[in-house]
């Protein structure tokens, strides 16, 4: 599903994001992310979209080589993706239903397809009832539940959560985790991005720490760290 085999990445200004890394998430995993401010997570996330190409080793993901992805290729390979963010990224001029539904719209789904799948992601995410409504009606938690759906209206194998719960209060982060949970219990595979140790502690899941542009712990939750270590962002490999 996903895999990374000793994955460098240097930007120009010498900044080495990524050293060496390798990981490998299987079909069906959820997966937490986790690391300082700087430590290389966004790189990480940058390659795993194809945004950035590693400098030397090798990324797959949903059976692509990445480093040999042509640029007509990237449209397809992104469609096998879910991605939902911490800002939400809703149309404002859009109500729920056709913010979901733009993203079948944009593939040239047939109008009788998009009857069907909108109202059953809807209900999936708990917004059946209001998908005639427009995004400053709602919650922050219900406008980050209409951006999941948004991500998962394709049906995507992998589902790529970058800090969803940050723009929410805790108890929504919760419920917003507790949804990702249950989607991924239907097979998808999640991916999501977070620094808030206090909700990943309460999950029994596989977490990834990214420290100083390596991976430092892979497997269960191992408590915080210190972010005063990476201030600035990524290292000089010089250094």
């Amino acid at each position: 599903m996903v895999e990374l085999q000793n994955v460098t990445k240097k930007y120009d200004n010498g900044t080495v994001a990524l050293r060496n890394v390798s990981l490998k998430i299987e079909k069906g995993e959820f997966v937490f992310i986790v690391g300082p401010s700087g430590a290389g997570k966004s790189t990480l996330l940058k390659l795993i979209t194809r945004e950035e190409i590693c400098n030397s080793g090798r990324v797959e993901v949903n059976g692509y080589n990445l480093s040999r992805l042509k640029r007509r290729q990237i449209p397809r390979f992104r469609r096998s993706l879910g991605m939902v963010f911490q800002d939400f990224r809703l149309i404002p001029n859009m109500n729920v239903y056709d913010n979901v539904a733009f993203a079948l719209r944009v593939t040239n789904v047939a109008d009788r397809d998009i009857r069907k799948r909108v109202p059953y992601i809807l209900g999936l995410v708990g917004l059946a009832s209001k998908a005639k409504a427009m995004p400053e009606q709602l919650s922050g938690g219900e406008q980050q539940r209409v951006a999941l759906a948004r991500s998962l209206v394709n049906n995507p194998p992998l589902l790529i959560a970058d800090e969803p719960t940050g723009n929410i209060d805790p108890q929504l982060s919760l419920e917003i985790v507790q949804l990702l949970m249950e989607i991924n219990r239907c097979g998808t595979t999640v991916l999501m991005v977070t620094h808030e140790h206090d909700l990943v502690s309460r999950f029994d899941k596989r977490v990834i720490t990214i420290d100083h542009g390596t991976v430092s712990n892979d497997g269960e939750y191992t408590g915080g760290y210190d972010e005063s270590i990476l201030v600035g962002g990524g290292f000089n490999e010089n250094e």
